[in-house]
């Protein structure tokens, strides 16, 4: 007889519960009660032990778990359903069901809030249960190899009232099987999770509810994200131990692909020896995540992505929906919790990658594997995929079941409807839980218009639940405080996911950080966003070439400069470790960025992203243009014009990274950089091109505000425009249209400026200093919109850090420009 795998944490817990069992059987036994009044006697306290006695069988039984177990074969049958011999039913006697109308009826039954049924059945599908005639439950079954001899359980809840009748069903839509038994009860029932029958899942309890427009209304982006701009990326997972690049999973199993000719030369053919086997075989003799770790903290990241699960649906960490993990199979060992650890020990925030959606798992690697060679010695000889658990017997994996890893046999159709998509759900619930990851990334959109290799692709509906709950969980580990980050790709942009409903573009792009593959933006964007991408293949590929570090830092600057981050994925052998090339490029990355650092970490885009190969940030009061292929001759910074909205006069320009003085004329066409001899390359940079065409002028004006969207001001529910043209300070507002919206910034100094513009039809708002109302604001004119108007002076603070609040009082939309801060003696 073959049963369900029990990993060895669940061994032991399941082992646990018959130890509890069988003491409650003795404590319930006349031999026990006899010993005890024995024992009672003997010390003259036959009361007082007997009531101890009683109070504990009272607290044992009050954690023990209240199950019973029904055999179907005493049960009533129904419809023509017959009894099968077998022995090793609980009973000898299985009850088949194979024909419409023919069930199983299980009567006065006690109350009960869950279900399993023990079946054997060689079919993928459902079989119904109705509880007192009512409405029918699908509960979703797959083969378990054999008809007889083999079984699985399906496992759900369902509200059984105390005397109610209990049906188990064959309808027209349903599968065949024979079923062993049931077991009913409350709590554990002593057996490993059904992944392929678990409920929908609740979003936590909290302010975030599973809806777009209300999550957008009170998400605000963290501060560590918009200041850590460069995160480091472990794209690594059983795909990575063939070394022959990404979607090995997939390509393996398709007759002809070059993934699937090295698999059958180097491995075997995928009916013997299939992806199972590579996770199993996976070996991580060489990853040493103490030197990697340091090797990411020096190249610069300030956060860092652990691969969780790829397309492939191999968990890579202690997971409790996903018998096939890595602690489980092939390395044994908890790589997301070693990475957690570990990432936090260096000071960088932690991230999960999820790859696993259901449009890409369920819908694109599942599917391919349910088939054979057309071709060849073995034409029509099944892949692996299509083994069940009574394949394992006497193998490696015997216990554990095929269809965990590689789904039941099913179509493309609504992926999202899917039972594995319920797992999903309960799978990244399950890693949050555990890690509690400051960012979590899913390589799936938003959106659901897409559509991919046939596939709709996006996680649509799921996305919003999926994101509240993350969020709500969040506050919890957080003290309330909003500090987490969640990626989602395909918010408009060349791969729109919003097609049905692109009214909804701006307000998803509000309520999470949006991320792009490889493509970055052509202009400023409103929001926060990120842009992945590798230093080599995403999955190591024998004799791949590596982007260069100076490629890096371009691509870097071009994100940052229009108000992105960059995830770079480092590409590692499959046992673990790096190529000498990949730590040295890394190496000058980080070299680079400890010069140039202030161009990058906490900026924010300039009122244009760039002029040619230069890009343009803000910190700190001062403008920054990074130079990406200069040749230390004059060069021409259009942008930095004077009478500009954003730069003021010029005072000073410096080369980051050397004492020269460098000359500068500005003017109406701009700002000419004039250096003098020959500027030195940096130092500890083997890259030439970098170490001497990637350089940074820091430029100091006397116009230096604090725009509406600098580190320290915060927003929720306001809205953010920009490359608008109307004349306003850094080329972009912060605006609101609805009353009671609050937009606030700490400051140091005693004296402060608003910046507005005023219009026709705008509102009026209510300026607060430390929580007291100081004056209120009317932006609201007749004729032509004025930009940059101070709207409220405040002077005369006790010098030191205050807060400044800005509330919508209506009745029409108000804009905040900026802030003047000002220290007076």
């Amino acid at each position: 007889m073959v049963g369900r795998f029990y990993p060895a944490g669940r061994r032991i817990q399941a082992a646990k519960q018959i130890r509890e069992k069988n003491a409650m059987e003795y404590l319930n036994s006349q031999k026990s009660r006899q010993l005890w009044f024995k024992f009672c006697f003997f010390f003259k306290n036959r009361i007082f032990l007997a009531g101890l006695f009683l109070l504990f069988h009272t607290l044992i039984s009050a954690t023990m778990p209240e199950k019973q177990i029904l055999e179907a074969e005493k049960a009533k049958l129904v419809g023509g359903a017959s009894k099968v011999s077998d022995i090793s039913a609980a009973g000898g006697q299985l009850v088949n069901l194979a024909e419409p109308g023919q069930g199983i009826n299980f009567e006065n039954l006690p109350e009960a809030s869950q279900l399993a049924i023990r079946y054997a059945s060689v079919n993928n599908g459902t079989i119904s249960v109705l509880v007192n005639n009512q409405k029918i439950v699908k509960v979703n079954v797959h083969s378990s190899g054999a008809v007889t001899g083999s079984f699985l359980h399906a496992i759900i809840n369902i509200a059984i009232p105390k005397g109610a009748k209990l049906d188990i069903r064959f309808d027209v839509s349903d599968v065949a099987l024979n079923v062993d038994h049931i077991i009913i009860g409350n709590g554990d029932l002593g057996l490993p999770p059904d992944i392929w029958n678990l409920p929908q899942l609740k979003v936590a309890d909290g302010p975030y509810e599973s809806g777009w427009e209300e999550i957008s209304r009170i998400y605000t982006v963290p501060a560590w994200w918009r200041e850590a701009k460069f995160g480091a990326w472990a794209h690594w997972d059983p795909q990575s131990m063939s070394e022959k690049g990404d979607w090995y999973a997939r390509g393996m199993y398709m007759e002809g692909h070059w993934q699937y000719n090295h698999h059958l030369n180097n491995f075997g053919h995928p009916s013997e020896y299939g992806y199972k086997d590579i996770c199993k075989n996976w070996v991580i003799d060489r990853w040493d995540p103490e030197t990697l770790m340091d090797l990411y903290v020096e190249m610069g990241t300030r956060y860092f992505m652990a691969m969780g699960v790829h397309h492939d649906n191999f968990d890579c960490w202690n997971s409790a929906y996903q018998p096939w993990n890595s602690v489980e199979v092939g390395p044994k060992v908890d790589i997301v919790g070693t990475w957690e650890k570990i990432a936090r020990q260096h000071g960088l925030r932690f991230g999960i990658g999820f790859h696993n959606s259901p449009p890409r798992t369920w819908g694109q690697f599942m599917t391919v594997r349910y088939t054979s060679d057309k071709n060849g010695s073995k034409q029509g000889v099944p892949y692996d995929a299509l083994q069940t658990i009574l394949d394992g017997k006497g193998k490696w994996w015997e216990g554990m079941d095929p269809v965990d890893l590689y789904g039941p046999v099913h179509d493309i159709k609504n992926p999202l409807q899917s039972p594995y998509a319920n797992q999903f759900m309960w799978r990244v619930d399950d890693a949050i839980s555990k890690y509690h990851p400051d960012v979590i990334y899913f390589d799936e959109a938003a959106g659901d218009s897409l559509m991919d290799l046939g596939v709709h692709m996006g996680l649509g509906l799921l996305a919003p639940s999926l994101v509240a709950n993350y969020y709500n969980k969040s506050l919890n580990w957080h003290q309330g405080k909003m500090d987490v980050v969640i990626n989602l790709k395909c918010v408009g942009g060349h791969y729109n996911s919003f097609k049905k409903n692109p009214e909804l573009i701006p307000i998803v792009e509000r309520a999470l950080v949006k991320s792009n593959e490889a493509i970055i933006e052509s202009e400023i964007k409103a929001y926060p966003f990120q842009t992945e991408t590798s230093i080599a293949d995403w999955h190591y590929k024998t004799g791949q070439t590596y982007m260069d570090a100076a490629k890096i830092i371009k691509l870097l600057m071009e994100n940052v400069s229009r108000n992105g981050a960059m995830l770079l994925s480092i590409t590692q052998h499959g046992r673990g470790d790096l190529d000498p090339e990949a730590v040295r490029i890394c190496n000058d990355v980080g070299a680079w960025l400890k010069i140039n650092g202030e161009a990058v970490y906490g900026s924010r885009p300039f009122e244009v992203c760039g002029d040619n190969t230069v890009s343009y940030t803000r910190n700190n009061g001062n403008v920054y243009a990074t130079a990406l292929n200069w040749n230390d001759s004059a060069i021409l910074l259009n942008a930095l014009h004077s009478g500009g909205c954003t730069l003021g006069k010029v005072t000073k320009v410096e080369l980051l990274g050397t004492n020269d003085t460098i000359r500068f004329i500005q003017d109406e066409k701009g700002l000419s950089v004039l250096p003098g001899e020959s500027v030195q390359p940096l130092p500890g940079i083997s890259d030439h091109s970098l170490a001497r065409k990637c350089r940074v002028l820091r430029i100091t004006h006397d116009k230096g505000w604090i725009n509406d969207d600098d580190p320290g001001a915060i927003a929720p529910g306001w809205l953010r425009l920009c490359n608008i043209g109307t004349g306003d300070f850094n080329n972009d507002l912060t605006l609101s249209e609805t009353p009671g919206d609050v937009w606030s910034c700490s400051f140091m100094g005693n004296n402060i400026a608003v910046i507005a513009p005023k219009e026709a039809g705008a509102g009026k708002i209510e300026i607060q200093i430390d929580g007291l109302t100081h004056s209120t604001a009317d932006l609201s004119i007749d004729g032509t919109r004025r930009p940059q108007q101070v709207v409220c002076e405040v002077d005369g603070l006790v010098p030191g850090k205050h807060i400044i609040n800005i509330i919508n009082r209506g009745p029409g939309k108000v804009s905040v420009d900026a802030i003047i801060i000002q220290v007076s003696d």
